[in-house]
Parts: structure tokens; sequence; C-alpha cells
């Protein structure tokens, strides 16, 4: 898996002295930085090969201000023309946040889904979670 650390800053926090559910995602894109860079390593917005079709974050407990946070990003599935990706962010070694997103494989300037090629299925499948299916 990969890892991402943050620290949580004072104005991610809300009236209730947590962090905000609405930063887990973004938090959650930060941390996929590093598989964008094993499958597109340039970065450029004018090939970029991926849209993001769905996200879901469950909240396990409280993010408080005070404390690191890792977050961890594997492979759940790579299918035809998507991939899932499976997040978990962790404060104090406790499981706070986990979270989903699907990434297609896009052609911005077709607009539409592509399946994805082989040389990043190969990229992919070494980040495949275990018991996670193909």
């Amino acid at each position: 898996m990969f890892e991402f650390h943050i620290d949580p800053r004072f104005s991610e926090t809300d009236a209730l002295g947590h962090i905000n559910n609405t930063v887990l995602p973004v938090w959650f894109e930060a941390a996929r930085a590093d598989l964008f860079r094993l499958v597109h390593p340039r970065l450029t917005r004018d090939d970029w090969p991926m849209i993001l079709a769905s996200i879901k974050v469950d909240f396990i407990d409280q993010i408080h201000l005070g404390g690191g946070v890792t977050i961890r990003t594997g492979i759940q599935k790579i299918g035809t023309k998507s991939f899932t990706v499976e997040q978990q962010a962790f404060q104090h070694d406790k499981l706070v946040a986990r979270g989903e997103a699907v990434l297609v494989w896009f052609d911005y300037r077709q607009q539409a889904s592509q399946p994805i090629p082989e040389e990043v299925r190969l990229l992919l499948q070494p980040h495949l979670l275990e018991n996670s299916p193909a």
C-alpha cells in the first residue's frame, strides 16, 4: 500500500472541534497522488488518462487536531475500463475513516472510457489488496 501522512490544520476543524467531514475526500485525493504518478508519471493535463466516477467515505471515528493522520492506499479491484481504490485513514494507530474511489480510464478528446492498457494493469497489479479480485 502507498502511505501518505498529513498533519490536520486548524482550518480543517469544525464547530464541534473535530476535522470536518468535507476534508476527508480532499485528503484521500491527495493520497492518491502516488498512484497517479505510478500510472501517469508525467502528470500532464493534456493527456490525463483517468476520470473520477465515484467516491465513498465511511467515518469510523472522530479525527482531531493535534495528531498526524496516515492514509494507506491500495487497489481493491481492476476491471476492464476502471479500477477501484481503497483507502484507510489512521490517527494514533486507530482506523478513523475508510474510503473508496472508482477511477475510469478515459479519453478526454473522445469523451469516452477506454480499456485500461495492459502496461497499466501490470503496474497496478502489485498494489492489489489481499483477497481482492483482479
